[in-house]
């Protein structure tokens, strides 16, 4: 996971006519959803003013009913959202990618107390998890295999408590060559990381995605919010989960149930050292927005389409 953050630090910027772009559609839409559509994106938006928006929401943590929506009706529960989101990912038209094919997002971010971290990452990886790829100073950078073998996933049967088991069985190998602080056991905490970051950046075959959002439900403390933001102004119902350190909140599309993005709050101070020897301090009150703009099925890194 901290290799995953130290790739993601030193991704390239926004423009500042994109940047503002966002913000100011994030604004539009936390104060008046039903006129998103329709609004002129401006400029020069306050920065504490968006996040501040954004930390009423994750913060609180309050449902509350979709604006300018009543024609839907939001969710019951948790195990009803998990089985609304599995059959999207059973009934998804799109044809199985060959394995050497790579899977390409673009992401946008938006980050910091005052809101003053913004970035799209853009990120390629094979559809058999065998390596993946992003762009570094302009340059096309390449790492090895992901956490979770596709192939081993998708290997029948799929049930929700199989991928959970073969999950925490991979999370616990990669402790035991590593820190060894997990004492045989896989925390809800590292269980969700886990199954957003899967969501959000690798292909999944359908079952295997049905499976992970069955599966959701099933780990302690996690919980359905609505009406909860991403970076790009879009809204959307999500699984939510508070721990000792942050609320995080993984965003459905209301009506389709696809993956909308993130959103997350840090409620402690935590600091994390790099490979490089500095350290990053992440304060409480940091919020951390982001939407996925682009998902494609491509033939090589690099490639968007």
């Amino acid at each position: 996971m901290n290799a995953i953050r130290e790739f993601r630090r030193n991704t390239p910027a926004m423009t500042d006519e994109a940047e503002a772009a966002a913000r100011a559609r994030l604004m539009t839409a936390i104060h008046e959803p039903e006129a998103a559509p329709k609004r002129a994106v401006t400029r020069g938006l306050g920065r504490r003013i968006v996040v501040a928006a954004a930390l009423a929401l994750a913060v609180g943590g309050t449902a509350v009913v979709f604006g300018g929506r009543p024609d839907m009706a939001p969710v019951a529960g948790v195990a009803e959202l998990g089985e609304h989101a599995a059959r999207a990912a059973e009934n998804d038209p799109t044809p199985v990618p060959d394995p050497a094919q790579w899977f390409y997002t673009k992401e946008l971010r938006l980050t910091g107390v005052e809101g003053d971290q913004g970035d799209t990452w853009e990120r390629w990886t094979r559809v058999d998890g065998k390596r993946s790829a992003w762009y570094q100073d302009g340059k096309l950078t390449f790492s090895g295999s992901t956490s979770f073998d596709p192939a081993e996933l998708a290997r029948p049967p799929v049930t929700p408590a199989g991928v959970l088991t073969k999950i925490e069985a991979a999370v616990l190998d990669e402790d035991r060559r590593g820190s060894q602080e997990l004492n045989g056991q896989v925390p809800p905490g590292i269980l969700w990381m886990e199954i957003n970051q899967l969501i959000s950046e690798q292909w999944l075959a359908p079952e295997v995605r049905a499976a992970l959002f069955r599966a959701l439900p099933t780990i302690k403390g996690i919980t359905v919010t609505h009406d909860v933001p991403v970076a790009d102004g879009r809204r959307g119902v999500a699984f939510s989960l508070t721990d000792a350190e942050s609320r995080s909140y993984l965003v459905l599309d209301p009506e389709t149930y696809r993956y909308l993005g993130t959103s997350s709050t840090r409620l402690k101070d935590r600091t994390y050292e790099w490979s490089d020897g500095t350290k990053e301090t992440f304060v409480a009150g940091t919020a951390s927005l982001t939407a996925q703009l682009e998902a494609a099925i491509v033939d090589r890194p690099g490639l968007r389409s």
